[in-house]
């Protein structure tokens, strides 16, 4: 997490050492009060619920990081594009987005290998900056990503003993984040770093880092299952991952495959 409230030499600020104890009423309160309703306690409680559950295989840790980059886009006003660099294993890499336009952004950051995103999965900051400060801290970076229209960047570190990578949020207006939004990504990213510490416990940086990749490959067939069961069933996103996990928990199989069975049997129930 940043130190201090002001902004460094090279541009960016840091922010202010005083995000609450997740889990806490006081970890929600000061935000509600503080962020002018941009979101209530419930609605926030209901996203750390949901960020901190368990996670029992690759895909299902795709889900959740999909999750992560959705609330951050939910209840931060200025982010106009997310996602989630995987830095693991000498591996860097985008594995889910919003976009296109985040998926451009990140690859400049890879190839220039400097930006927000890097800075905070390297240093455990949360890192805050507009696209002025950047170019001085970063001016091969910043200058790409002024060409895509994106002028404000707030990153922060998911961590799971080790460094596993960041969330990233890009906003194409001036100064579109502050200190509450950086409060409010700070206390998404950790919940979520706990259940990614589950999945990763026991495993090399570089093992969880392609099973990563390979689980981005088999994301197609998941996602569709979820649609199908929230047609058939009537249940949201959420609900529809939760039955694909269980089922996946009872048959001890990969959740990729309980998914792919459901859109092969649908298949065969259309119409030709």
């Amino acid at each position: 997490m940043a130190r201090g409230n002001g902004e460094r030499m090279d541009g960016t600020k840091q922010v202010e050492d005083s995000v609450p104890v997740i889990g806490t009423e006081s970890a929600i309160d000061p935000l509600v009060t503080g962020a002018d309703s941009r979101l209530d306690a419930i609605t926030l409680g209901k996203l750390l619920v949901a960020l901190g559950q368990s996670i029992d295989d690759e895909d299902g840790l795709i889900v959740l990081l999909q999750r992560v980059v959705e609330s951050a886009t939910q209840t931060i006003v200025g982010a106009d594009s997310a996602g989630v660099t995987i830095a693991l294993g000498g591996r860097v890499y985008t594995a889910v987005h919003t976009d296109e336009r985040t998926l451009a952004v990140d690859e400049q950051q890879y190839e220039a290998d400097e930006g927000p995103c890097l800075h905070a999965a390297r240093t455990g900051e949360v890192t805050l900056v507009d696209v002025d400060g950047a170019e001085q801290r970063w001016p091969e970076f910043a200058l790409a990503a002024r060409a895509e229209g994106i002028h404000s960047f707030l990153a922060a570190p998911l961590r799971a003993g080790e460094s596993f990578g960041a969330l990233n949020l890009y906003g194409r207006g001036p100064a579109a984040f502050d200190a509450i939004d950086a409060q409010i990504i700070d206390i998404l990213t950790s919940s979520a770093s706990s259940a990614i510490g589950d999945f990763s416990r026991y495993q090399s940086a570089v093992e969880v880092a392609d099973k990563i990749r390979a689980a981005i490959a088999h994301r197609a067939p998941v996602e569709q299952a979820k649609g199908i069961l929230m047609s058939s069933l009537g249940i949201d996103a959420d609900a529809a991952f939760f039955v694909l996990r269980r089922q996946s928990q009872s048959t001890n199989r990969k959740l990729r495959e309980i998914a792919a069975e459901i859109v092969d049997n649908a298949a065969r129930r259309s119409p030709r």
